[in-house]
């Protein structure tokens, strides 16, 4: 089990007893803490002196390097057979890591599995629905998880340890998104994906997450179908398309603070959809701003 964490110490202590209360036993614990100092390290350590006989280690990156960073170290510092993500501020119901178990077990040759999620609003402490994957997700996840990040959390993702040594790190250069990136090179490099059906993941949405940040979001998202404009075994014509609407999306939100970046993001889109010609009239207002 793999927690990556910042700033965490308001949340970490539901986590951790959400770990402690696995029916699955056999586990080990690593946190990585990505170079806040709080009262994390208090609390893992307080946690480890109960966690016996399961291992619990504590690192600290000693400067913020981002979560895709705080998780190549996690990768580094495990050693199950098996590993699951588990983001700080997230939580587990006891038959979690069985169910994902389960799921890798199902399969012949699994790249990664995934459970059913409840998403939670972490500021007004209310449920907000259930998601799972739909029967096209499951049935082609690949091309999926290219056209939509139906995988909302790494807290319902567990992964095969051969899959970790095939598909290697986390990309660091992406700061959000980091984890579609891995579970596509996950499902890209061979291998099926796992399906857990309960609910057994409580996802966590608060004003302080990730992706309330709009822009940065268009633009890991752009950087992401650019990385993959030309994966194998999907049409050139939906990864071209899915980059130029991502180059739309981060041109429109930069217009006026960045009128530069946002008139290369409306050139790159044209240049992949050249009929698309509103995309040269929004370059050249992007001028005028």
């Amino acid at each position: 089990m793999l927690i990556a964490a910042y700033r965490a110490d308001r949340f970490i202590p539901a986590a951790l007893a959400s770990v402690a209360a696995q029916t699955h036993l056999d586990w080990e614990l690593v946190v990585v803490e990505d170079g806040s100092r709080d009262t994390t390290e208090a609390l893992v350590r307080n946690f480890a002196a109960t966690a016996a006989p399961n291992p619990v280690q504590y690192v600290n990156l000693g400067v913020n390097q981002g979560v895709a960073a705080a998780r190549n170290r996690l990768l580094e510092l495990s050693t199950g057979e098996a590993v699951a993500f588990l983001d700080a501020d997230d939580r587990w119901h006891p038959e979690h890591l069985s169910g994902l178990a389960a799921a890798l077990d199902a399969i012949p040759a699994p790249a990664l599995a995934v459970s059913a999620i409840e998403r939670w609003d972490g500021d007004a402490g209310r449920s907000l629905g259930f998601h799972k994957p739909d029967a096209g997700q499951l049935r082609d996840p690949y091309r999926a998880l290219f056209t939509r990040s139906f995988i909302e959390t790494s807290s319902c993702v567990a992964l095969p340890r051969a899959t970790v040594a095939r598909v290697g790190r986390f990309d660091e250069s992406l700061h959000i998104g980091e984890d579609r990136d891995y579970w596509l090179r996950a499902l890209a490099t061979g291998g099926a994906l796992g399906f857990s059906p309960a609910p057994s993941c409580r996802y966590t949405k608060h004003a302080g997450s990730s992706m309330t940040r709009t822009r940065r979001v268009a633009q890991d998202t752009a950087r992401f179908y650019e990385k993959h404009l030309h994966a194998p075994g999907l049409p050139p014509a939906l990864t071209r398309r899915a980059l130029a609407s991502a180059l739309r999306t981060f041109g429109r939100l930069a217009r006026r603070e960045d009128p530069a970046a946002a008139r290369a993001a409306f050139l790159r889109a044209w240049r992949l959809r050249p009929l698309a010609l509103d995309l040269p009239l929004r370059a050249a207002s992007a001028f005028f701003r």
